[in-house]
């Protein structure tokens, strides 16, 4: 009941308006490019919510660790952040693109 409460109050309190207009930095709504440090091979994902995004593409939400650490960079910058299993991890971002359904 408190779930469909909170559900509640945020969709009646919900203000629908232009998405922000896309300045080459990664965060929600945005889709990288980028090379794990030691690999020559390129991966693919968005940084958002599962649903509604296409079924052959990674998902990280912005609070994971790689959706955190990318956050406000943008292509040709380095970025390290810790996994979950303590592991520090460096990424170069390739690209970074508006996400288009």
């Amino acid at each position: 009941e408190g779930r469909i409460r909170q559900l509640t109050e945020l969709l009646r309190d919900a203000v629908v308006g232009e998405a922000p207009e896309f300045d080459g930095t990664a965060g929600p709504g945005t889709v990288l490019t980028v090379r794990f440090a030691g690999s020559p091979d390129e991966e693919r994902f968005l940084i958002g919510a599962r649903e509604g995004a296409p079924a052959d593409m990674d998902v990280f939400s912005p609070q994971s660790p790689i959706g955190e650490a990318v956050t406000g960079h943008a292509a040709g910058d380095s970025v390290t952040y810790t996994a979950p299993n303590g592991k520090d991890i460096t990424v170069d971002i390739v690209t970074v693109e508006a996400y288009h359904a």
